[in-house]
């Protein structure tokens, strides 16, 4: 049974923001991994954890890929507006 307490979330969301798997985290966390699975979709402060961890993640590096395009890097720029498109079509 994994306690979820303010120390497995904030580890959780560490962990998660690395870009571990589930599984290498319930084993960095010494957890059944089926229980962390089970945690992650019925507990609703996990599963914001470990999203949380993984979005502020993939954020810190778009942007660096947009300042790297700003700065004339032509492929942080493509890769920039494929981000872009990809934004706009998910809005439309």
């Amino acid at each position: 049974m994994i306690k979820i307490d303010e120390e497995f979330l904030t580890d959780l969301e560490t962990y998660a923001s690395l870009m571990f798997s589930r599984q290498e985290i319930a084993v960095i966390l010494e957890v059944d991994p089926d229980d962390l699975v089970r945690v992650l979709l019925e507990e609703k402060t996990a599963s914001i954890a470990f999203q949380r961890g993984r979005l502020k993640k993939e954020a810190e590096l778009r942007k660096g890929i947009f300042e790297l395009a700003s700065n004339g890097s032509s492929p942080a720029q493509a890769f920039a507006m494929k981000l872009i498109e990809n934004a706009k079509m998910e809005d439309a």
